[in-house]
């Protein structure tokens, strides 16, 4: 059995200025770093046989700090660039709420639920509307995301069980919970910096369970 903790990072400089982030870096603010320290004391009694990060500053970050709480520095970090958030391509770094309301307004006037249910859609229409040429279309974040966990999954799951430390972002974390739970998405609201959400793979098979309560 696999067992995976999936973290958010912590509160970053654009968070704090309600900005949209996805392929545009920010560092932790001060209380981002505390959110992380707090996530390394609370996973204190797990023994991590691996971490892995996107190749983001603020994952990387995030988890340098958990593992300092948790008191294992000895781990290595492992950067998987297919840990990465989405790119919102033109939407990078814009106002929280004019994002909302653009994607919202490219999807007939879709609901913020009815956004968070409609996952493909909006990846879809970030691509189709995006005028850098960076931004994914949603069936590539899928496959490079459920990549990852498969691979991971296989490198670990051969001997007892692991405990795995995975810090990623907050759209990545969606795609997720839509690949692997995809009954829970129309009740899992806004992904929080520092959530930690738990993924165990077991006999082939995955079972999610998002947000849970330290």
């Amino acid at each position: 059995m696999v067992c995976f903790y999936i973290v958010r990072h912590g509160q970053t400089l654009l968070n704090s200025l309600d900005r949209a982030q996805g392929w545009a870096d920010s560092p932790l603010t001060e209380a981002g770093k505390q959110m992380a320290a707090d996530i390394g004391q609370k996973l204190k009694g797990i023994d991590f046989d691996a971490v892995y990060t996107s190749d983001m500053l603020r994952a990387i970050q995030t988890a340098e700090l958990i593992l300092e709480a948790n008191g294992k520095n000895g781990v290595p970090i492992e950067r998987d660039v297919r840990l990465r958030e989405w790119c919102l391509g033109c939407m990078e770094a814009e106002n929280n709420a004019v994002f909302i309301k653009n994607v919202s307004d490219w999807l007939g006037g879709a609901s913020f639920a009815e956004l968070n249910q409609r996952l493909p859609d909006v990846a879809d229409a970030l691509y189709e509307h995006d005028t850098t040429g960076m931004a994914e279309p949603f069936q590539a974040i899928e496959e490079r995301l459920k990549a990852a966990f498969m691979d991971t999954a296989q490198r670990h799951g051969m001997g007892e069980s692991s405990n795995i430390l995975i810090v990623t972002h907050a759209f990545a974390i969606k795609t997720i919970i839509h690949l692997f739970a995809p009954e829970q998405l129309g009740k899992f609201g806004k992904v929080k910096n520092a959530s930690v959400s738990r993924l165990v793979f077991e006999n082939g098979v995955f079972s999610l369970e998002p947000d849970i309560q330290l």
